[in-house]
C-alpha cells in the first residue's frame, strides 16, 4: 500500500506543535508556582494573591473533624456548656472588616475587645460554661462538613499580600488564623443589652483563655507549645487568631513538619506546614 507522505507529514507536524506547546507551558507553570519569589509584591495580581492566602505553603484548606469524648467537648458536649450552635464561616475581613484581595481593601477586621479578647457575633456560636447537650451528635473523629482555611498570618509573604499589620497583642509571635469553620456548640454571645458591659467582656475573655488551652503548635519530634494569645476577628463571619511564642519555639528549615491543632467547640482543626516550602527570597518565612 502506498504511503500517504502528505498525511504523514501533517501528523508529524501536529505532534511537533503539541510538543512545543507543552514545552512552552512547563516553564510558565514553574514560573507561576512560586511567583512570590519571582515578582515584587506590588506586581502580584489579585488571582495570585488569592492563591497565596488560600492555597500555598502558608495557607491550607482543611476539613474539621468532630472531637471525641464528651470530656473533650465532643459528641454533643459542645464547648463547656452551651446549647447554641455557631454558623460562622466567611472570609477574614470582608464587609466591615476589610475586603477580599482586589476587592477594595484587605484589612484584617477588628478585634472584638480591647487588647486580646473578642466579643461574640450574633448567629456565630459563642463559648459558654457548664455542661453540654449530650444527644444526637456525630461520633468523635468523623470528618465534618465544615471546611476552612488555616493560614500562617505572621509570614512575610502573607503580610505583604494582606497589606495590613497584625494586632499589637500578637507582636513578636508566630500568628496562625482559622477562618471559615464555625465555633460549633456553646453559648451564643451577642445581641443583648449587656454585650458591651465589663462583665460580658470578662466572660468572653475567660472563654478565649480556655480556647488557648486547646490550641497548640508542634514541630515533628519536638515539644508542643501552647497558644499564648487568642483573639476573635469580626467581619462577615468568624475568624480566630492564635499567637505562639517565638522564643519558646525557634523554627528553621531543619524542621520537617509543623502541626497546628485547635478545638473549636465540637470541631477539631489541624493543619500541617512544611518549613522547606515556606521560603521567601531564600529565607524561612514564619
Amino acid at each position: 500500500m502506498p504511503v500517504d507522505h502528505e498525511r504523514l507529514l501533517s501528523r508529524r507536524q501536529m505532534f511537533l506543535l503539541a510538543g512545543a506547546a507543552a514545552a512552552a507551558w512547563l516553564p510558565l507553570d514553574a514560573a507561576t508556582a512560586d511567583f512570590w519569589n519571582r515578582k515584587a509584591p506590588a506586581d502580584w495580581t489579585s488571582e495570585e494573591i488569592d492563591r497565596l492566602i488560600t492555597k500555598s505553603p502558608w495557607a491550607k484548606t482543611v476539613k474539621a473533624q468532630y472531637a471525641s469524648g464528651t470530656g473533650n467537648y465532643g459528641d454533643g458536649g459542645g464547648y463547656p456548656g452551651g446549647t447554641g450552635t455557631g454558623t460562622g464561616g466567611g472570609y477574614p475581613g470582608g464587609q466591615g472588616g476589610g475586603g477580599y484581595p482586589g476587592g477594595g481593601g484587605r484589612s484584617r477586621g477588628g478585634i472584638g475587645i480591647p487588647g486580646i479578647g473578642g466579643i461574640g457575633i450574633p448567629g456565630i456560636g459563642g463559648m459558654g460554661r457548664g455542661r453540654g447537650n449530650s444527644g444526637g451528635s456525630p461520633r468523635g473523629g468523623a470528618v465534618s462538613p465544615y471546611e476552612g482555611t488555616v493560614r500562617w498570618e505572621s509570614a512575610r509573604p502573607i503580610l505583604d499580600a494582606m497589606k495590613s499589620p497584625l494586632p499589637e497583642a500578637f507582636e513578636g509571635r508566630y500568628v496562625i488564623s482559622v477562618s471559615g469553620i464555625p465555633l460549633m456548640g456553646g453559648r451564643s454571645v451577642g445581641g443583648g443589652e449587656d454585650d458591651d458591659s465589663s462583665t460580658s467582656r470578662r466572660q468572653e475573655q475567660d472563654d478565649l483563655d480556655r480556647l488557648k488551652g486547646l490550641s497548640s503548635l508542634r514541630p515533628k519530634g519536638r515539644d508542643v507549645v501552647q497558644a499564648g494569645v487568642v483573639a476573635r476577628q469580626i467581619g462577615t463571619g468568624s475568624s480566630f487568631l492564635f499567637g505562639f511564642s517565638r522564643e519558646m519555639l525557634p523554627l528553621d528549615t531543619r524542621d520537617t513538619d509543623i502541626v497546628f491543632t485547635t478545638q473549636m467547640g465540637r470541631l477539631v482543626v489541624k493543619a500541617s506546614f512544611l518549613p522547606k516550602e515556606m521560603l521567601y527570597h531564600g529565607e524561612l518565612a514564619v
